[in-house]
């Protein structure tokens, strides 16, 4: 048995490119720009909606109706908390808005278990061909094969509920909240036997 250190795939931050779907509540109607440069008004109403950090950098909100228009907030890099509250004018975010939320995070990881996975592993062959004066030419090559591996891994639950606040720049009144939640279960493999 082959013990490799874990393979463990980063968690996503709010700040890395996970997508966190949820609901856009507006009480007041507001102007925004959208990805396109071109200024829209979302009137009051709830939206079905999501926001995806892009980069460390950038936060979209997408509105899932017919225009499914997007509209973008700069941010400082990387300052967005995975615990905590957050917030911006709107000469840093480049919207005629003040944006402000909060990011609760809360990680939980399984008992250590074991199974088996299928894998991919590469296997030289042989390929030989006849010369024209006689004997015989042979090259090796790789070539992909499929098989099966034992593995000893625990999954990593990664829950996170995020709240915006979107207010009329420089004042503090509230014209629209997002609420979002979203869950990812991550498989950190801590130990795994050669791929056959």
């Amino acid at each position: 048995m082959k013990t490799l250190l874990p393979l463990i795939a980063a968690a996503a931050l709010f700040a890395g490119c996970e997508r966190i779907e949820g609901q856009l509540n507006v009480t007041k109607a507001v102007k925004l720009e959208n990805s396109r440069g071109n200024s829209r008004t979302i009137a009051v109403g709830t939206y079905t909606a999501d926001i995806k950090a892009n980069t460390k950098k950038k936060i979209t909100l997408r509105l899932n109706n017919e225009s499914d228009e997007k509209y973008e907030f700069n941010i400082p890099d990387g300052s967005i908390p995975t615990n905590g509250t957050f917030s911006y004018k709107s000469a840093t975010v480049g919207q005629p808005v003040d944006l402000s939320g909060s990011v609760a995070t809360n990680v939980t990881e399984s008992g250590i278990g074991q199974t088996t996975e299928s894998c991919q592993y590469q296997q030289p062959v042989q390929s030989c061909w006849p010369l024209p004066n006689g004997g015989m030419s042979c090259s090796t090559h790789m070539e992909t094969r499929f098989g099966t591996r034992w593995i000893q891994y625990f999954d990593r639950t990664t829950s996170r509920d995020v709240g915006l606040s979107i207010a009329v720049a420089n004042t503090n009144e509230e014209a629209a909240q997002f609420s979002g939640h979203n869950t990812t279960v991550e498989r950190v493999v801590m130990n795994a036997s050669q791929c056959r």
